[in-house]
């Protein structure tokens, strides 16, 4: 059995886990949403090439057209590279996944054996947060970090990635602290 102390820490990990899997849903359908906005161009672009192909027989002018075409095609493909657009898609799908099986796994031992947990299971949770947290390549969006935040302030324990802004903030001289 543990202390009510303890059951206090599971529970505010649960939540933290609960609403890092928000965030990373959020995040993962943002840039769901941003890789859908860039590819409408590239699939236009596309179409238009074979309309044009097909079509025209002026060859100079489609050699311009097929130049211009292809170097709209170049870019859009290496924004979405540059941007890693497909790596934060999928690292987020990721996240979601984890910290939500986490914050369920949390909840249900909780609900159905409270009495049969014990400290190692509290230290396992705190290390595989701690792991999930750790492996994160990418920082949330700070649009929805803010909106998150916003939410579920003075509600439930949020994550410290909610929390980034205030401890870079110390850490720099952005407040007149440069104890750096």
């Amino acid at each position: 059995m543990i202390s009510a102390q303890q059951e206090l820490l599971l529970k505010q990990y649960q939540e933290k886990a609960f609403i890092s899997a928000i965030l990373s849903e959020e995040s993962c359908n943002y840039y769901n949403f941003i890789k859908n906005l860039i590819n409408i161009p590239l699939i236009i672009c596309n179409s238009v090439m074979v309309c044009i192909n097909s079509i025209i027989t002026d060859q100079d002018t489609l050699k311009i057209l097929n130049i211009i075409l292809n170097a709209s095609t170049g870019l859009i493909l290496g924004m979405i590279s540059n941007f890693k657009i497909y790596e934060k898609i999928n690292q987020y799908h990721q996240l979601y996944i984890k910290f939500n099986k986490l914050a369920n796994l949390i909840d249900s031992k909780m609900t159905n054996e409270l009495e049969n947990i014990n400290i190692n299971f509290i230290e396992n949770i705190v290390d595989d947060y701690n792991n999930i947290t750790e492996s994160q390549e990418f920082s949330f969006p700070n649009k929805i970090r803010n909106r998150i935040k916003k939410q579920y302030e003075n509600k439930l324990s949020l994550p410290l990635s909610l929390n980034a802004d205030i401890i870079v903030c110390e850490k720099s001289s952005c407040c007149g602290n440069n104890n750096v």
